[in-house]
């Protein structure tokens, strides 16, 4: 696929380089404003933004004219971009930016809850994700807080959900969809066996605890028996899945979002039949 040229607004004006925080929703995310993303970031302000993400979960910006190379650019402020999804075809441009294509009879891998490629030993600290092509209606994006899924727990359970392990796998729900994706799925498999991982995680930065289990990568805990460990983890994903703790995202053309991979978990929403959409994705290792 060719990549569309960077986007055109009516304004041509560039902002000022004051970063500008607004909460998105009660738990979860903030609106980032007031910088051009095209710039160079300061020391000062990529201090800034990181400790904004660790505030926020995830922050979403609008109305940026990102290149490939301005997106990577951007994206090393939160660490070091790493092309890690075999799925996803890299932007000819640029092998760290990932094309995230659905719609045209495709749909995403992405429509259960997860964080992303929990089922390596060292998952991505983080995610960006730019709306490069969209559908007229629908195509959004949700997040929730698995820090505030946590919290909300009774301490008994949460306390004891911290001594179990669970195990997550490449395609613990149906990722592969096509024939050229399971072929690819079983080579993924044959390199990365069934990995254990605690069923509560805390973030090295923060020290808050999370849920860490997921709809999309989590097969069942170890040392329960299948009835018990599945009704715990339905427990868990209805924790996450309940819209208090969530932050929609209604994408528009030139939309960012940057998240903290440790704090949060998202889901797409397949609404939009066969229209086109295309995000750019880059993960930070």
């Amino acid at each position: 696929m060719t990549l569309a040229s960077p986007l055109r607004f009516e304004s041509e004006a560039l902002p000022s380089s004051v970063l500008r925080l607004k909460r998105y929703s009660p738990y979860l995310g903030a609106t980032a404003s007031g910088i051009d993303l095209r710039r160079p970031i300061s020391a000062e302000l990529a201090v800034e933004l990181r400790q904004a993400l660790l505030d926020h979960g995830v922050l979403f910006f609008r109305q940026q004219r990102l290149s490939p190379e301005d997106l990577l650019r951007f994206a090393s402020v939160f660490g070091s971009p790493l092309r890690h999804n075999p799925y996803l075809p890299a932007a000819p441009e640029n092998e760290g930016v990932e094309l995230i294509e659905s719609g045209l009879g495709q749909r995403s891998a992405n429509e259960s809850w997860h964080a992303d490629v929990t089922w390596r030993p060292s998952p991505p600290t983080a995610t960006l994700l730019y709306a490069v092509e969209l559908p007229r209606q629908g195509g959004d994006t949700i997040w929730t807080s698995s820090t505030a899924a946590y919290r909300s727990l009774h301490p008994l359970l949460g306390a004891y959900l911290e001594t179990l392990t669970a195990v997550n796998f490449v395609d613990a729900n149906g990722y592969a969809r096509n024939v050229q994706q399971s072929a690819v799925l079983s080579q993924l498999r044959a390199e990365n066996p069934p990995l254990e991982v605690p069923v509560v995680t805390i973030h090295p930065q923060t020290g808050e605890k999370s849920i860490f289990v997921n709809e999309l990568h989590t097969l069942y805990i170890q040392g329960l028996t299948r009835i018990v460990s599945d009704s715990l983890l339905r427990l868990l994903f209805g924790v996450l899945a309940d819209p208090v703790r969530h932050a929609r995202f209604d994408w528009s053309e030139g939309s960012l979002a940057v998240w903290d991979n440790r704090l949060v978990q998202h889901r797409a929403i397949q609404d939009y039949g066969n229209q086109h959409r295309v995000l750019q994705r880059v993960t930070i290792a």
